[in-house]
Formats: structure tokens, sequence, C-alpha cells
């Protein structure tokens, strides 16, 4: 009973401190930017509606972003907290072991982590486009996108070719002035077919007045022409090209996993691909690592205050991020596995995480 007592009391408050530090990054994070685009945003006479909207498609990203450092601000709130109140002491003189009180730490930084995945994967993609809508037309004034008939755009192909598209017309399944580019691991044209039109035809994309080059790797090129030509490498239907082409970033688990099944079925790289979709798992993962780190490091100092547990908080998060950012460009280009390149942080953290459990358990 007094287990549960402590476990709901100490559960509660690092509740409230990581809602109070994220409302507070939030309200930071949407000042600042509202402030500087303020000028820009009267000139273009912006409604209140309009901004409000705005915003408030911005608060997932914000609140992802910004959830791991809320809790590991938290943490070390929490542990300083009770230490100056002497209530660390009474319950370590209770015969209560360091990783036992901070079980129900760890149990709400797990929860956070739960949300976070929840969050980022189903909500996040669709609202930051919602977002980028609201300014395109009622910020900026312009005109939705008509996916169904659009020009001078790019599109990725799994393969791994991109494909320079002048003018795309998905009632009459048709493309004019297109140029498809085929690239090796370094970024290098191996291929470039120019073609005055792209045609849907039988299942299939067929190019009418087609130059075809073939570059070797030692510089050599290969030159032909046709008057019409067909392209089993382009796997896409019309409705592929008639609809918004998400990023790898902005799909979810299940969108990613298919996404990447196709590429290796066209024989594309999916080393880029394979690392967002681990760090989809790892990055939510943070928030638990975070309390993994940061409660047992308050520890080591529990009466520092608050300017200095800022201060370390800041210190760690820029620390692990820039291991993630690390690990991601690495992974990107091929010099780590892509689990590896995307747990690097995690796996780093974890691993300080034990050590200062251990040092702080002798204490």
């Amino acid at each position: 009973m007094i287990f549960r007592k402590l476990d709901v009391y100490l559960a509660s408050r690092f509740i409230r401190m990581i809602l109070v530090a994220v409302l507070s990054f939030v309200i930071i994070f949407v000042s600042v930017d509202a402030f500087d685009h303020f000028t820009r945003w009267v000139d273009k006479d912006v409604s209140v509606g309009a901004f409000l909207t705005y915003y408030f498609y911005g608060l997932p990203y914000i609140i992802v972003l910004v959830l791991p450092v809320a809790v590991l601000l938290s943490s070390l709130f929490l542990i300083s907290s009770l230490s100056r109140r002497n209530e660390l002491v009474a319950m370590r003189s209770a015969g209560i072991s360091v990783p036992r009180i901070l079980l129900p730490l760890l149990i709400v930084g797990g929860l956070t982590s739960i949300f976070e995945l929840g969050v980022g994967d189903f909500i996040v993609a669709n609202a930051t486009y919602q977002q980028t809508q609201i300014k395109r037309v009622e910020i900026d004034g312009q005109e939705p996108i008509n996916y169904s008939r659009r020009s001078n755009f790019a599109h990725r192909s799994p393969d791994g070719s991109i494909l320079d598209i002048g003018f795309f017309n998905g009632k009459t399944e048709m493309m004019d002035d297109v140029t498809i580019e085929w690239f090796d691991d370094s970024s290098k044209v191996t291929r470039r077919l120019d073609m005055d039109r792209m045609v849907w035809f039988d299942s299939s994309w067929a190019g009418i007045n087609t130059t075809d080059r073939i570059f070797g790797p030692s510089g050599a090129l290969a030159f032909s022409t046709a008057d019409t030509l067909v392209i089993p490498e382009i796997t896409e239907n019309p409705g592929n090209f008639g609809s918004r082409q998400k990023a790898p970033g902005e799909m979810n688990f299940i969108e990613l996993s298919n996404y990447i099944e196709s590429v290796e079925k066209a024989g594309g790289d999916t080393r880029g691909d394979l690392v967002e979709f681990y760090l989809k798992f790892f990055f939510p993962l943070s928030n638990l690592i975070m309390v993994f780190v940061g409660a047992p490091l308050a520890l080591r100092n529990p009466r520092s205050g608050k300017a200095s547990s800022i201060g370390l908080a800041v210190l760690l998060a820029f620390f692990f991020f820039s291991l993630l950012r690390f690990g991601q460009t690495l992974g990107h280009k091929g010099a780590l596995p892509p689990l590896l390149a995307a747990s690097i942080a995690d796996i780093v953290f974890i691993a300080l995480g034990i050590f200062l459990l251990s040092r702080a358990s002798r204490v």
C-alpha cells in the first residue's frame, strides 16, 4: 500500500512537470515563430482564424520535437525537488532502493514513448501537410495544388530514378516533356531518357520520340533514339502521379514498409528508407531513455539548482540529437547498417544510463 501511494505520488508529480514543460516549450516556439513572421503576415492581411489554424496544425510536430527534452528536464527537476525537501532521504531511510524509487518515472517515460510513437506515426505527417496547405492557400494566397493536372514537378520512382515532368494530365494518362535519370551509389547519372511524351498504355508506360543515353563508368556514352519505347522500369500507374507523393519521413509504419518492399522489388537502394523506418521506433524510445539518464544523473548531484538542471538538460539533449543526426547521416550514406545507424544514439544513452544508475545505487 505504501509503495502504491508512493508510485502514484511520484508519477503524478512527474506527469505534471512534463505537461508544464511541454506547454512552456510550445508557447516559446509559437511566440518566437509568430514574431519572426509578424510583419510579413500583417502585410498579407492574414486573418486571426488562419493564424490559429496554422499553428493548431503545427502543434503535433512541436510536441513530438520537444517531448524528449521536456521528459529529461522534468526528471532532473523532480529528483532535485525530492532532495531539497528531504523526501529522497526519507525514502532511502525506509529501505527503498534507487531503482524502486525510479520505477514510476520509468513507467511514465515508457508511456510517453508510446504516446509519441502514436502521434508521430499517425498524426504529425497529415497535420504538417495541412499546415503547409493553410500557408499556401490562406496565407500566401496561392491556388491549391491540383494533383490530377500539374506542371513542372519531380517524382522519385521506387527504383531510385528521378522523373522531371513538364506536364501531367491524369484524365488522359499522359505526360509531356519528360526526363528520367538513373543514378549509381555515388549519385552519378548512369542513364538519361528524354522524351516528348509518356503514355500509359496496356498497364505500362511508353515513351514517344525518345532519346536514350547510357553513361559507362569510364565516361563512354551509348546513344539511341526511338519513336516508341516501352519503359518497364517505371512501375507506378497514373494514380501514383496524380496524388501527393509522401516522403519516407511522412509515411507511417505500414506505408513505409510497403514502400520499402516496392523499392526492393524495383531494384532500388533502400538503405536510407530503412534508416527512417527504424527511426520511427527508436526516436520515440528516447523519452524512456531520457528518464533512464536524467534521473540517475540528478541523483549524483541532488541539490543542484534549476539553472544547473536546465543547462544540463540542454547539453544532454544537444548531445543526443547530434548523435541521432550523425547516425542518420552515416546510415543514408551506407557507412553504417540501417539498424545500427537508427539506434546509435539510444545505445550510447542506454549505456550511459546503466553506468549512472549503478553509481547512484551505491551512494
